[in-house]
């Protein structure tokens, strides 16, 4: 199949599989931001606003316009921006050189990871846009179709800003190999998104009064913790090492253990992405905002998975997917998560074990047969 109807049908099989995980899922029993991003919908400009999502405009502006109640609508969008981050990963792992196997496991540990199947549960937000245009601006930068990067960027920052970190990452790489000329464009990219962003902010502030209110002052707040410190304030070092734990489990295990049998070009990719990583991390809420770079973290897993027999691999991503839907998607299934998760992860070891012993015989069995060729 070519690329493009592979991508296509991943699309298809993701959304009806995430479209059951969402009508499954409860209503939060919590407060969200829900009622912000339904009076943006609404209303379009909502004068006073004092909310840092006031600011992420463009996912309620759009969802505001079409028919049907407000949940079915969010929903939706959720399920079909994460069927296309799926098969955007897919998409990335062929454009930076991985095989069709890979870019299936990573593109299945995405569409059912903890971030993709936490915005089935709450919607309302605009980070299921940003985990379809993380792997889409990302492909398009590596493909060197800068238009169609800088207008992905461009129109992404209006709904969050993280649609300008693609770039950057692509601009920190280039600058690593001393390509002077690409790192230029990239950061060119990356500076049309950002900007677009600033102007919007400072565009709502003055002409509506806006403001950031107290959990933007939270992420401003850049030499007091920003919205680490916010968020990790209230709650004691057990919860945060499980929420932190929730985000990636098995793929703690199987990203590193990626990073030492990767490709140069993908293991300098993924290391130059950690500053700007761990950024977000602190000035967004970190149990959360890390998700935003699944499409460096699932492949990086899948090279680890296309390793192993085929039932091992294939055994630890439905486990991983069990896992998430309980801390994720919150379904009432508190043993059988329990269980899932720790099976996983000790699949995801032993997979990694065997994954990097095998590499190591690889480049061993090599090096004797270039000495003999000598």
């Amino acid at each position: 199949m070519k690329p493009l109807t592979t991508a296509a049908a991943l699309f298809a099989a993701s959304a009806v599989v995430l479209s059951c995980v969402a009508a499954l899922s409860p209503e939060p029993d919590r407060v969200t931001d829900r009622r912000v991003y339904e009076r943006s919908a609404e209303q379009v400009i909502v004068p006073d606003c004092s909310d840092l999502h006031c600011f992420r405009v463009l996912v309620p502006w759009v969802l505001g316009r079409l028919p049907g109640s407000s949940t079915l609508r969010w929903k939706a969008y959720a399920v079909l921006a994460n069927a296309a981050a799926a098969a955007g990963v897919w998409m990335l792992c062929l454009a930076i050189g991985l095989g069709r196997r890979a870019a299936l496991f990573a593109s299945a540990l995405s569409a059912c990871g903890f971030g993709a199947f936490y915005t089935l549960h709450d919607p309302f937000t605009s980070d299921p846009l940003m985990y379809a245009l993380g792997p889409a601006i990302s492909t398009a930068l590596a493909s060197g179709q800068l238009a169609a990067a800088a207008a992905l960027s461009i129109v992404g920052a209006t709904a969050k800003e993280f649609a300008a970190a693609p770039a950057y990452m692509f601009m920190l790489y280039d600058a690593s190999l001393r390509r002077w000329a690409a790192a230029f464009r990239a950061m060119l990219v990356g500076n049309a998104a950002f900007l677009t962003w600033a102007l919007l902010t400072i565009a709502l502030m003055i002409r509506f009064n806006y403001s950031w209110g107290l959990n933007g002052a939270g992420s401003g707040n850049l030499t007091g913790g920003a919205a680490l410190a916010v968020w990790a304030g209230p709650q004691s070092a057990r919860g945060i090492v499980f929420a932190m734990f929730n985000e990636f489990a098995a793929l703690y295990v199987l990203a590193p253990a990626g990073l030492l049998v990767a490709s140069p070009p993908l293991r300098r990719l993924a290391l130059v992405s950690l500053p700007i990583a761990a950024l977000f991390g602190y000035v967004q809420q970190p149990d959360r905002a890390l998700w935003n770079f699944h499409f460096l973290v699932t492949p990086l897993a899948a090279l680890v998975l296309e390793r192993v027999a085929p039932p091992l691999a294939w055994t630890t991503v439905a486990l991983f997917a069990i896992g998430n839907l309980r801390v994720g998607a919150q379904l009432p299934i508190a043993t059988a998560a329990r269980l899932a998760i720790a099976l996983s992860m000790l699949l995801a070891v032993a997979a990694a074990a065997i994954a990097v012993r095998r590499d190591r015989r690889l480049v061993a069995g090599a090096g004797v047969r270039l000495a003999d060729a000598l």
